[in-house]
């Protein structure tokens, strides 16, 4: 009935983990700032835990960020107050409306209510959604460091959309992040000789179930180019979405 990629409302998962660093980064997190993954955190009542219940200790906060550890992340940001995650998510383009034209879904970042889904939306869960489009948009903000709405027709430029700005220097720490997740961390499957790839992960949970079912998501930078991939029921971005992003960026000029 309507083109999910562009109209698809869905939890980010941990692909919005470069919203929240950019949040984190505000705060004077850096690379190098030591954080703690456990293999659990408990948020307002809630156990939160890493995929496949993984741990790696305290360990600096770039190589929590390439392995995608939930529970650095939100014992990180547990003192960054909503205002500042909305402030973030909004530079990225969330809660901005636009079109393309066809029938659009852009980024939708509610204020959380409670410690919860503060933490929930710290890794890409809880009340936000989003479509494939505007996660390709967010990773083309860390290219140049100004999020633009997205255009299909040159002529029509949504004029009710403003552009947002990364702070001085964020767009080269986040991207060195991204091409270290490629490297050496949850998107290695993503790499292609020869291609200067970054990326970010995503395993989106949503629905009923123990465990509840996911969507796989990679946003993939190369060069100019951002490409976001979305597999409906793919399980795990690192091990579905991300070879798809690698075959697609890898085979594009």
């Amino acid at each position: 009935e309507f083109n999910r990629a562009l109209a698809g409302a869905y939890a980010p998962g941990s692909t919005f983990k470069i919203v929240t660093t950019s949040a984190l980064l505000d705060a004077g997190t850096t690379p190098d700032t030591q954080v703690e993954c456990s293999e659990t955190v408990n948020a307002g009542g809630r156990r939160f835990k890493n995929f496949e219940s993984s741990s790696l200790g305290t360990v600096p906060f770039g190589l929590a960020f390439a392995q995608s550890c939930n529970t650095a992340f939100i014992s990180a940001a547990a003192d960054i107050p909503d205002d500042d995650l909305v402030a973030a998510a909004e530079r990225f383009g969330f809660n901005t409306e636009y079109t393309v034209g066809l029938d659009t879904a852009s980024g939708s970042f509610p204020t959380p209510e409670g410690a919860t889904e503060h933490a929930a939306a710290t890794i890409g869960q809880g009340r936000i959604t989003t479509s494939p489009l505007h996660m390709a948009t967010v990773g083309a903000a860390v290219i140049d460091g100004t999020w633009d709405p997205p255009v299909l027709l040159p002529d029509e430029v949504p004029a009710e959309a403003e552009p947002g700005t990364l702070p001085d220097g964020q767009a080269d720490t986040l991207f060195g992040l991204m091409r270290r997740v490629v490297t050496e961390g949850s998107g290695t499957a993503a790499a292609v000789p020869g291609a200067e790839i970054a990326g970010k992960t995503g395993t989106a949970e949503y629905g009923e179930g123990d465990p509840p079912p996911t969507r796989a998501w990679f946003v993939g930078l190369r060069g100019d180019l951002s490409v976001a991939v979305l597999v409906e029921d793919g399980v795990a971005g690192g091990e579905v979405a991300a070879p798809i992003a690698g075959e697609v960026l890898g085979r594009l000029p």
